[in-house]
């Protein structure tokens, strides 16, 4: 029996990942699962094993500590994080018990730097999920145009003061993890390669494996009822976009703006509806788009997410900086095509002209090419072979197996 754990910050939003992976590993004979998590969930959930209130606390001063010392432009560079205070899990009981610890979205004051090299001197095996660049860069969640993650992150563009810090955090990063039970999981095969060419992750495994999906909520729906249920017209054609944060600095809304105030110029068809779901203000989003919108708000649920996207004739995603996005996995699921620029994950699972349309990165009229092409072309969307359950699952017993052989 293999005693697997997961240690992350919550199951909302990105955190799914986890949980889902968990969920899996629980469904195999000759597995048992746990995850580990700084926040609890709002209802009591088995399996979910939740640090005390003190970890939640330190958490919150390890964040205004951050917001005071910081001092970078987090509009423009996104996140940036210090780990200065947080929980040391090296005894905790279901660590003590794992065989296999995957570490993943831990930072916000889950662990500190010295709390990852606690876990990984317990000799166990651990398996670092990139769920975005933050374990091979010197702070960064993602680095842009920046390659100093690949030397010494010396004199960190990002930072204002304290310049030498991303140095310092990349060197401690690598004496950690340049360890023989140190093992890297990259649900893209962008940030794989990004992984490899870093100072951080050369010398170690990484492996490339998608992101555990298996949801039965996200599937096609007959459109014309789809629409109805939504309250839309069955003749109207619905793109439709959403994120945690729309107007995060990774999620390129602004081309996203000017690639709809370009589309009536090639596209003639008048009624056309904008649904939107996500953290946004709808009259911010009805002064800067062109046609009627529907705005969603945001959805608790992955039933409310996939109506949304069966209701939908196209999802555009025009982010400049993503792993592998989960809503493309969801909206391909919906039989919806997905157009987005040609970076990060996004190629992985988009065939260009074929599930959806991939345009070049920036290029806004392209986008709105792409959307033309989807609506006009009826392009259906539908998920790669590679994002199959049975075969992620099979990448991660593979995986294990090999890295028990390595690290013994």
């Amino acid at each position: 029996m293999k005693r697997i754990l997961h240690i992350q910050f919550s199951s909302k939003s990105g955190g799914s990942a986890a949980w889902k992976l968990h969920e899996a590993f629980l469904a195999q004979p000759g597995f048992t699962s746990e995850v580990l998590s700084l926040h609890p969930n709002e209802q009591e959930t088995p399996g979910l094993v939740v640090l005390p209130e003190r970890s939640r606390f330190k958490a919150k001063v390890n964040n205004r500590l951050g917001n005071m010392f910081l001092d970078y432009d987090k509009s423009k560079f996104g996140l940036f994080s210090q780990p200065l205070i947080g929980t040391d899990v090296s005894k905790h009981p279901s660590v003590q018990k794992a065989d296999v610890i995957y570490i993943h979205w831990v930072q916000m004051g889950v662990l500190t730097l010295g709390g990852f090299e606690k876990l990984v001197e317990t000799g166990k095996q651990i398996i670092i999920f990139m769920h975005d660049m933050w374990a091979i860069t010197g702070g960064c969640h993602n680095s842009f145009d920046c390659l100093g993650y690949q030397s010494d992150c010396k004199g960190c563009p990002i930072l204002n003061r304290s310049k030498s810090l991303a140095a310092r955090q990349l060197k401690w990063k690598e004496s950690i993890f340049n360890r023989k039970n140190v093992f890297f999981v990259s649900p893209s095969r962008w940030l794989k390669s990004c992984a490899e060419e870093s100072t951080i992750a050369r010398n170690r495994p990484v492996h490339y494996i998608p992101n555990y999906f298996n949801s039965k909520a996200f599937v096609p729906k007959d459109k014309v009822l789809a629409k109805r249920q939504m309250g839309i017209s069955p003749e109207t054609k619905v793109i439709v976009f959403g994120a945690v944060n729309l107007l995060s600095p990774y999620k390129g809304f602004k081309y996203l703006e000017k690639a709809l105030n370009h589309l009536p110029n090639i596209y003639q068809e008048e009624d056309v509806l904008i649904l939107i779901f996500g953290s946004a203000e709808k009259e911010d989003m009805e002064r800067r788009l062109p046609y009627n919108i529907k705005f969603l708000g945001y959805l608790g649920s992955e039933q409310e997410v996939a109506e949304a996207f069966q209701a939908s004739d196209v999802f555009v995603i025009p982010s400049i900086m993503d792993n592998q996005p989960t809503v493309i996995v969801e909206s391909l699921s919906c039989g919806v095509p997905v157009v987005g620029f040609e970076i990060g994950g996004i190629p992985d699972m988009v065939k260009h002209k074929a599930n959806g349309y991939l345009a070049q990165v920036t290029d806004y009229q392209e986008l709105a090419e792409g959307i033309k092409y989807c609506l006009e072309e009826q392009v259906t969307g539908y998920q790669l072979d590679n994002f199959g359950p049975a075969y992620v699952m099979e990448l991660h017993n593979e995986m294990i197996d090999e890295q028990h052989a390595v690290s013994i």
